[in-house]
């Protein structure tokens, strides 16, 4: 199941402002550029230029009207700015976030089918499940136990799939001499009840040349790597050191050969870098992000990981790991908490695990571009993962820095493409075309 004779893969997560919760701050920055689309682009632009995979957005259908200190960290609806996108770019994969739990799935699949209908085969589904309290007020209803949401989003996926490819190959005829354009005998119409959602299909139009959408996955619980193992062609993870990278990437290779596949979904874990032309300058730049920080609101994200009472927590002082919730127990991302819960473990503090994690789980890298390169090799080489998710410090010059001084040091390693080889986003992750029957 080992991939680490495969190219290393790399993506952008586009992230409001950047990837650290300070970025809005950063002198030059666009406070608001969560909301607005040209920042988006050109983002989208220098990532294409430095041939990446794709750029993500990840989404949470809601905001906390208590936070005065920060932007919302998603604004606009990930789709839209996706299609955006498409139009200013030819080769960048466009990945989008979008739950399970408070969607229906003709209206996503219509949704993605036409988004990589649009970009010529170069979108992705992130499935995402939802139990955020401010999303679930949003909605209305009850709020779904995490099997419960699991569930449902195995029998979600499964149907998507299945409108993907409800137009079966002959469907479109399109003579134009005999007026004759479907052949409706090779609709793949659902049957209706059979399926969860009591769906029949077909969407209103064919697929890709990709044939239909990337599905990937980004959930670190039991029920989540179970699903990944089952569907997901990709896995978002979150790992803060190369121990728990391993293990949770034979985890999931392991859960996915135990379910019967050939070949075991991409693990590509976040990354946060801060990148200097010296180690003392990345890190001076690290400390200038990290004291643009509200201490309060950062341990107050720590203590919401952790499913943790904030005023069990001490800025300076170790976390009792006895205060440890069980992981499946938690309401956010059980693998930003898992990363999160081997610091505690180790007896940082709750500012050393700020600083180390941004706070949500995922790994910073302070470095030069050799350093940040070194990282990503070394990680790569282990085959712990397949690559990576940049989240790049400050988008606004954190992202060009890493395309413009770490891509090169990784392709003359020979371990990054030098252009781009193929059209659609499953090209660029070597994953097989999926084509109606």
């Amino acid at each position: 199941m080992s991939s680490a004779t495969n190219s290393l893969h790399l993506g952008v997560n586009l992230l409001g402002a950047g990837g650290h919760a300070a970025s809005w701050r950063w002198p030059s920055t666009n406070p608001s550029a969560v909301f607005d689309i040209d920042h988006y682009v050109r983002a989208a632009t220098v990532a294409e230029r430095g041939l990446l995979d794709a750029v993500f957005l990840a989404d949470t259908p809601s905001i906390s009207t208590q936070d005065t200190h920060h932007p919302p960290v998603h604004g606009l609806e990930p789709t839209l700015v996706l299609t955006a996108i498409a139009r200013a770019t030819e080769h960048i994969g466009l990945i989008g976030s979008a739950s399970t739990t408070y969607n229906e799935p003709y209206n996503l699949a219509r949704r993605f089918q036409s988004l990589d209908v649009i970009s010529g085969g170069r979108a992705a589904w992130n499935v995402v499940t939802t139990s955020d309290p401010s999303t679930v007020a949003n909605f209305g209803g009850p709020q779904l136990e995490r099997e419960q949401r699991y569930k449902r989003a195995e029998d979600f996926v499964d149907t998507v799939r299945e409108l993907w490819l409800s137009w079966g190959e002959g469907t479109v005829v399109a003579d134009q001499k005999t007026g004759i354009y479907a052949d409706p005998t090779h609709y793949r119409l659902l049957d209706p009840t059979s399926n969860t959602f009591a769906i029949q299909g077909p969407l209103t139009h064919p697929g890709s040349k990709q044939g239909h959408p990337v599905i990937i996955q980004a959930g670190g619980s039991d029920a989540g790597l179970r699903l990944a193992a089952r569907s997901a062609e990709v896995v978002f993870a979150a790992a803060g050191d190369l121990s728990t990278a391993l293990r949770e990437t034979r985890r999931v290779r392991t859960l996915a050969h135990e379910s019967g596949r050939r070949k075991a979904p991409l693990v590509l874990p976040g990354l946060v870098t801060f990148i200097g032309s010296t180690e003392h300058e990345a890190q001076q730049r690290k400390n200038q992000l990290d004291a643009l920080l509200d201490p309060t609101k950062s341990m107050n994200a720590v203590a919401d990981r952790l499913n943790i009472a904030v005023d069990k927590l001490s800025l300076d002082k170790p976390i009792p790991v006895e205060l440890l919730p069980d992981p499946d127990q938690v309401p956010f991302s059980v693998g930003h908490h898992r990363s999160i819960e081997t610091l505690v473990r180790e007896g940082r503090t709750v500012r050393e695990i700020i600083a180390s994690v941004q706070g949500v789980g995922h790994r910073t890298l302070a470095g030069t571009p050799e350093q940040i390169a070194d990282s990503i090799e070394s990680w790569f080489r282990a085959d712990a993962v397949d690559g990576f998710n940049i989240m790049p410090d400050v988008i606004d010059d954190g992202l060009p820095a890493f395309v413009d001084h770490v891509i090169p040091i990784l392709q003359h390693r020979g371990l990054f493409r030098t252009e781009y080889t193929g059209t659609t986003l499953r090209e660029h992750l070597n994953l097989p075309l999926q084509q109606p029957q």
